[in-house]
C-alpha cells in the first residue's frame, strides 16, 4: 500500500534525476543551493576546508580548499567526479546532490516575508494541499529568517522545527535518500526536543517503509507509537497507527490493517488535525474494506472521500481516492468504470506545480493489469511503456513497484 496522504507516503512530486551526468550545467541558483548544502555537510562533520582537501587528495580526486570555498559560495560548479569524492567524504549518496539540484525548480515559489510563525503556517497549508515543493521553500525561508535572529534556546528550537519541516517536505517529495541523511543529522542534534525527536524517528520509519524494509519500519513505528502515547501526542500516534496499517496492508493482512486504520480514525477524533488527514485515513480504510471483500461499503466511502477532498482542494487525497476506486472496480470486473476513475486520477496527479509519480505509476499498473486480463496486447504494451517511463521517477517501494520489478527481472532472465 504505502499510498497515504499527509500521514504516510504523502506526495511524490518532481521527478528524481536518478543520478548526475558527468557534466552538469547549472543556473546560478542551483549552484548556490548546492554550495549551501556542501557547506552544511562540512560544518556538520566539523571539518575545515583544509581537512576536506586532505581527504579528497587521499581519495585521488584533488579538491583544494580555495576551490571548495568557491563551490560552497556558488561561484563554481563541481564536476561529477568531485561530487562523487565529496559524497564519499561526507558519507552521503551522490543521489543527494541530484535531489538538491531538483529543488531549484521550486525557487520561484519561495516567499520573501520575514514572519517565522506566518511562514510555518503557510508551509503547513501548502503541505496539507499536497504542494510539497512550494512548502519546502517556504520552510526554507522560515529557516533563513530564524537563523538571522541570533542565538538562544528559543531560536535553536525554531531552527530545528524549520529543519524538521523541510525534511518532511523532502520525504513527501519522494527524495528518500536526501531525507534519510537529513533525518540522521537531526537525530545527532543534542538540543532536539523530545517532541521533535519522536517525530524525526517517525519520518525515518516512513523512509524505511517506503524503501521496502517493513520489519525495521514496524519496529520504529511501534517505538514511536509508545513514545507518542507517553507524550500525549495524538498526531504522531495517528501517523504511527496509519503506518502500521499500511505495513499490514502491504503484507496482505487486510483484517489487521483494517483494525489499525479504525484505531487511527478513533485517535483523530480526539484532537484537531491538519486538513486532509482524516480524509487520507478514510481513503486508506475504504480501500482496505474493498480488499477485504466489503466492496459496496468501500466504494461508497471512497466516493464520499473523493467528493470531500475535491471540495477542500486536496488534490493528492482526491487523486488517491480515484486510484483506489479504480482498483475496486478492476477487482469487481468493471473495466469501464475503472478506466473512468483512472482518467480522473491521472488528471489530478499530473500538474505543472508537481506531479504525483507514485499515483501515476499505480494508475498505469491498474491499466496494465486490465489490459492483460482482457488480452488486449496493444493497451498492454502502452501501459507497460508508461510503467517503464515512470519507474525511475519513483523511489518508493510499494507493492505495485515490487511486482513490476519482479516481472521485468523475470522477463530479462527468460530472454537473456
Amino acid at each position: 500500500m504505502g499510498k497515504g496522504g499527509p500521514m504516510e507516503n504523502p506526495e511524490a512530486g518532481p521527478s528524481r534525476s536518478g543520478g548526475l551526468p558527468s557534466s552538469v550545467p547549472l543556473r546560478q541558483g542551483s549552484a548556490t543551493r548546492l554550495g549551501a548544502y556542501l557547506r552544511r555537510l562540512r560544518e556538520g562533520y566539523g571539518y575545515t576546508l583544509r581537512k576536506v582537501e586532505e581527504q579528497a587528495l587521499a581519495l585521488g580526486e584533488p579538491i583544494d580548499n580555495s576551490q571548495l570555498s568557491r563551490f560552497e559560495k556558488g561561484k563554481a560548479t563541481p564536476s561529477f567526479e568531485k561530487l562523487r569524492a565529496l559524497a564519499r567524504i561526507f558519507n552521503v549518496p551522490v543521489q543527494n546532490f541530484a535531489d538538491i539540484l531538483d529543488l531549484e525548480a521550486f525557487a520561484p515559489h519561495k516567499p520573501q516575508e520575514s514572519d517565522f510563525e506566518a511562514l510555518l503556517r503557510q508551509g503547513r497549508q501548502l503541505a496539507s494541499r499536497g504542494d510539497h515543493g512550494p512548502a519546502f521553500v517556504t520552510f526554507e525561508r522560515a529557516l533563513e529568517v530564524v537563523e538571522a535572529e541570533g542565538g538562544g534556546p528559543e531560536t535553536t528550537e525554531r531552527i530545528l522545527e524549520a529543519r524538521w519541516r523541510m525534511v518532511g517536505s523532502l520525504w513527501a517529495l519522494g527524495k528518500l535518500s536526501l531525507a534519510e541523511s537529513e533525518l540522521r543529522q537531526l537525530l545527532r542534534e543534542p538540543s532536539l526536543s523530545p517532541r521533535l525527536r519522536v517525530r524525526t524517528l517517525m519520518l525515518l520509519g516512513y523512509v524505511y517503509h517506503e524503501r521496502g524494509d517493513r520489519y525495521l519500519a514496524s519496529v520504529i513505528a511501534r517505538e514511536c507509537l509508545d513514545l507518542a502515547i507517553e507524550q500525549e501526542d495524538l498526531l504522531t500516534q495517528a501517523r504511527m497507527l496509519n503506518t502500521l496499517a499500511n505495513i499490514s496492508y502491504d503484507g496482505g493482512d487486510f483484517e489487521r490493517a483494517l483494525a489499525y486504520y479504525t484505531r487511527t480514525a478513533e485517535v483523530l477524533e480526539r484532537g484537531s488535525v491538519e486538513p486532509g488527514m482524516r480524509l487520507t485515513v478514510e481513503t486508506n480504510l475504504a480501500g482496505c474494506l474493498v480488499a477485504s471483500g466489503r466492496f459496496d461499503e468501500g466504494v461508497r466511502r471512497l466516493r464520499a472521500a473523493y467528493a470531500e477532498a475535491s471540495r477542500q482542494g486536496l488534490r493528492r487525497v482526491a487523486a488517491l481516492a480515484m486510484n483506489r476506486l479504480a482498483e475496486a472496480y478492476a477487482r469487481h470486473g468493471d473495466s469501464r468504470r475503472a478506466q473512468e476513475a483512472l482518467a480522473e486520477s491521472d488528471a489530478l496527479a499530473s500538474r505543472r506545480e508537481g506531479s504525483y509519480h507514485d499515483i501515476l505509476f499505480m494508475n498505469a499498473y491498474v491499466r496494465w493489469q486490465l489490459a492483460r486480463r482482457a488480452g488486449n496486447t496493444t493497451r498492454e504494451r502502452i501501459a507497460f511503456g508508461r510503467l517503464r517511463h515512470l519507474r525511475p521517477l519513483v523511489e518508493r517501494r510499494f507493492p505495485e513497484v515490487e511486482a513490476f520489478d519482479r516481472y521485468v527481472e523475470r522477463h530479462r532472465r527468460e530472454h537473456a
